[in-house]
């Protein structure tokens, strides 16, 4: 029997009081901006890539901010059939804040219909924002304490 993992790396950058979402279908749901590591490349490289293709912004890695762990039977399959682990950076800004179409769409893998757009979302209005995989508390606490202190996450998270 064989297993498999899926790594991913993922960015929160910050910039005037606001956070780089990724927006799917015109709001229903958000996430983070990253997607998964590909052969020959670091964690890190992937959150920059990842960054530059879904917004067209060119990030610098800086400190590791927490892992979102997901296995599937614990959550009855609500994110597919693949054990995941997210690991979670903070980004900087190289250049301006001026978003850019992707060059490499980010599509909702349970509907190819449904595909991303990246946006600024005020700090201010993140209670309001639904966030998949749901790390409204601890992006919350994060945005709010700059806490850099690293966190592991495991998937189901309680709703509220």
């Amino acid at each position: 029997m064989s297993f498999h993992i899926r790594v991913s790396g993922r960015g929160i950058v910050i910039n005037n009081d606001k956070i780089l979402l990724n927006e799917f279908g015109g709001g229903e749901y958000y996430n983070i901006p990253g997607g998964g590591v590909e052969p020959g490349e670091t964690v890190k490289q992937t959150v920059v890539r990842e960054i530059l293709e879904e917004t067209g912004l060119n990030v610098t890695v800086g400190d590791f901010i927490f892992a979102l762990e997901y296995e599937p039977n614990n959550c009855n399959f609500i994110y597919g059939e693949t054990s995941k682990i997210s690991l979670v950076f903070r980004c900087f800004l190289n250049d301006d804040d001026k978003i850019k179409p992707p060059s490499v769409p980010d599509i909702d893998p349970d509907n190819p219909e449904i595909s991303s757009e990246a946006k600024w979302v005020q700090i201010s209005d993140l209670e309001g924002v639904n966030y998949v995989p749901y790390i409204h508390e601890q992006l919350m606490e994060y945005t709010k304490t700059n806490n850099f202190s690293p966190v592991f996450i495991e998937e189901p998270l309680n709703k509220k």
